[in-house]
């Protein structure tokens, strides 16, 4: 792996926040519980610092090397490439869906008239803008914007507060704690499961003494900042409201009358997929160049972004479409490639260290 390029504990920070917050602030999985999303969501937060747990050891015990030189290491050369093979089209596939999620969004709350295509277009166009420039110049951007977002959340949280009614916490696990618990699973997938595409970016922190306290830490923020999205909508719009509409925070946005603050959060929300889609689409062009042991992954980044605008257009007929695929997600994404083989890994590189 080169070394030439390095990034900063903040830029690592700034990233993995923007990635987490992305489309889960768009579609967060706990909707479907209603008036027990806080508790699914706790749940499955508490849950994703295991996941991250294990995700930076396996870095650490990996010093110098992404998730695809790991793979080789751990499972050879020809079990390894499979393995890979895996993972880069998970990349692939997750930028797609993260795409159409934008797509949705924006046709459905912004530009009902725009054709979805036209949309995702001219999002990935920026995308690929973004991954060309590098990861140095990704992480000085969401070094840049990421706080902007954190500050709109609690700035429309904030001016929000009157509307608040307490009564919509209420019942606790009506149903049972089973759906708070499938729901919970579906939040450690999604978003906090998908940081392990981050073992592609953890090699190129500067100081790697800093990746456990940096990782843990930026959890530690955007899960509060999810937690807080979470309960300020659920508060704001209530159950039966918040279960049933596709993307509550731009409705709870909306509410605010003395301050048109939806086309400023509309603009957040955006800048958060462009890292999700950015991280992504760069573990991707990444991993294909070390499957082929290439030197250079810029010549991918148009062919592969070309690639995930048809992906997300040939998916689904919908949005509606999407959304059974959530609980797919968990046998598709979270046992094998975000717990099962990531815990073989570390459990491997233990083994070979006590020999």
């Amino acid at each position: 792996m080169s070394t030439d390029v390095q990034i900063s504990k903040f830029q690592l920070a700034a990233l993995i926040m923007g990635f987490v917050f992305g489309s889960t602030a768009i579609m967060n999985p706990v909707t479907a519980v209603s008036q027990d999303a806080w508790l699914s969501y706790l749940l499955g937060w508490a849950a994703g610092f295991v996941l991250l747990g294990i995700y930076i050891a396996i870095s650490l015990r990996h010093p110098g090397k992404t998730l695809i030189e790991i793979l080789f290491v751990s499972f050879g050369q020809y079990l390894g490439r499979i393995i890979a093979l895996y993972y880069i089209w998970y990349f692939i596939h997750l930028a797609a869906l993260v795409l159409r999620v934008y797509g949705e969004f924006f046709v459905t709350a912004v530009y009902p008239e725009t054709p979805i295509i036209f949309l995702l277009i001219c999002f990935t166009i920026v995308i690929i803008y973004f991954i060309k420039s590098g990861l140095e110049v990704m992480g000085r951007v969401s070094e840049l914007f990421v706080p902007v977002i954190l500050i709109q959340v609690i700035l429309l949280s904030l001016l929000l507060l009157p509307s608040y009614d307490t009564n919509n916490f209420f019942p606790v696990m009506e149903k049972g704690f089973k759906p708070v618990f499938d729901a919970a699973v579906a939040v450690l997938s999604f978003p906090f499961g998908e940081v392990v595409i981050f073992l592609m970016v953890f090699p190129f922190l500067n100081k790697q003494r800093d990746l456990l306290k940096t990782g843990f830490l930026s959890l530690l923020i955007i899960g509060l900042v999810l937690l807080i999205t979470t309960v300020r909508d659920l508060l704001v719009l209530g159950a039966d409201i918040y279960s049933r509409y596709s993307f509550p925070p731009e409705i709870s946005a909306r509410l605010v009358h003395a301050v048109g603050l939806h086309p400023i959060i509309d603009i957040n929300l955006l800048f958060g997929g462009l890292v999700k889609m950015g991280v992504c689409l760069y573990a991707a062009v990444m991993g294909i160049t070390q499957l082929f042991n290439l030197k250079n992954y810029q010549p991918f980044v148009l062919p592969l972004a070309s690639v995930t605008v048809a992906l997300s257009i040939w998916l689904y007929d919908n949005f509606l479409g999407m959304l059974p695929f959530v609980y797919i997600y968990i046998y598709y994404a979270l046992l094998p490639l975000q717990f099962t083989i990531p815990v073989i890994i570390l459990i491997i590189s233990l083994l070979r260290r006590n020999q």
